[in-house]
């Protein structure tokens, strides 16, 4: 595929697109079954670009192959929430120290204090969606901007299960004011340089986070997404 930037999607790219969005979102819920005839009839395309749109969201953790019965939708349950984020915290926590340690950094703190600015706006105007795709980039370019290409891409293979959680629980939760609170502080550490607080802050904000979910999953006696 041409990497030029008036290439087109494939087949493949836009049904990859359009079922990752779906799962993603949780229009698709986990433990569903999708067939491949099923799907390129619905999208009206052959199954060829069907089959590889699979494959790589299986390659992505979000469905799985079921011998003679097409694909599953992984659904996620709280053991698996708790492994996401035991993976997930500590590749972040890297990324905020080795943007405090770049010097200088200014343009990465202006990146990320963009994110924090669209959060804050979006509580503001009880925007929960708006504050969810703000939180997202936030995490995204957290990773980007870091310097670790590796870092990144394992951290990305996290992301696509935790937006899931995220989504799901939008609505279920208070509101997230102490979230941009510490978004706010975070980047407030690494405008400062000090890479130990950057760790500390973001270290006790994804325990306070897991600790919230997990709590808010069991009350309400929900045992998968």
């Amino acid at each position: 595929m041409s990497n030029t930037p008036d290439a087109k999607p494939t087949s493949s790219d836009s049904v990859y697109l359009s079922l990752r969005h779906k799962i993603m979102n949780n229009q698709i819920p986990g433990g569903s079954h999708l067939l491949e005839d099923v799907v390129a009839q619905e999208l009206g395309v052959s199954r060829t670009p069907v089959h590889a749109a699979l494959a790589r969201l299986e390659s992505e953790g979000l469905v799985q192959a079921v011998r003679r019965h097409g694909y599953r939708i992984t659904p996620i349950t709280l053991a698996d929430i708790h492994e996401i984020y035991q993976v997930l915290s500590p590749l972040e926590t890297v990324a905020a120290e080795l943007l405090a340690q770049k010097n200088p950094n200014d343009q990465e703190v202006q990146a990320l204090q963009e994110c924090v600015d669209g959060m804050a706006t979006a509580l503001e105007h009880d925007d929960l969606n708006a504050w969810a795709a703000a939180d997202e980039r936030f995490h995204a370019r957290l990773v980007d901007l870091c310097g670790n290409q590796r870092l990144a891409r394992m951290a990305k293979l996290m992301f696509a299960q935790s937006h899931r959680v995220r989504l799901f629980t939008l609505r279920l939760r208070d509101k997230p004011v102490g979230s941009v609170q510490h978004h706010g502080a975070l980047v407030d550490a690494i405008r400062q340089k000090r890479p130990q607080i950057a760790r500390k802050i973001h270290g006790a904000h994804r325990q306070d986070w897991s600790r919230t979910l997990e709590q808010l999953l069991s009350s309400l006696n929900i045992h998968q997404i």
